[in-house]
């Protein structure tokens, strides 16, 4: 009796600690910004296991997406700050002409790595919502 006593104490206990924001809880409010190399390695990832890439194929895609996300970094464009340029309204903006020009260099490589299926797989999965870059 007493151990099952201590055992639900202890479940209550952690309940309480989990429920308390900023002590104990795993998740974080404003998680930090991943590296360039976290996310493209990510990025890079999922594509070789989306195409089914050769290893020669994830080398080549692993470099272009990390130079193409080094790129966006040094313009100050991430995830978490998509755009620079407003649009119709200060809501809404839009990538930078500099950020548009290193995705269409990012295309450009892509286009060079895949094959003709594997690249209108990834222009598929550009379209998908939710899927991002």
């Amino acid at each position: 009796m007493k151990m099952a006593l201590a055992a639900l104490l202890t479940l209550l206990i952690g309940f309480l600690l989990a429920a308390q924001p900023g002590q104990g809880s795993v998740a974080q409010a404003n998680p930090l910004p991943e590296s360039v190399a976290v996310r493209s390695a990510r990025q890079a990832g999922y594509l070789a296991e989306a195409l089914d890439l050769s290893r020669r194929q994830r080398k080549a895609v692993a470099r272009s997406t990390e130079r193409y996300f080094g790129q966006l970094e040094q313009l100050g464009e991430t995830a978490e700050r998509p755009g620079l340029v407003a649009a119709t309204t200060p809501e809404r903006l839009l990538p930078s002409p500099a950020a548009l020009r290193a995705a269409a260099n990012y295309e450009q490589e892509l286009a060079r790595i895949f094959t003709p299926g594997q690249y209108n797989g990834y222009s598929w999965l550009t379209r998908q919502p939710g899927t991002g870059r």
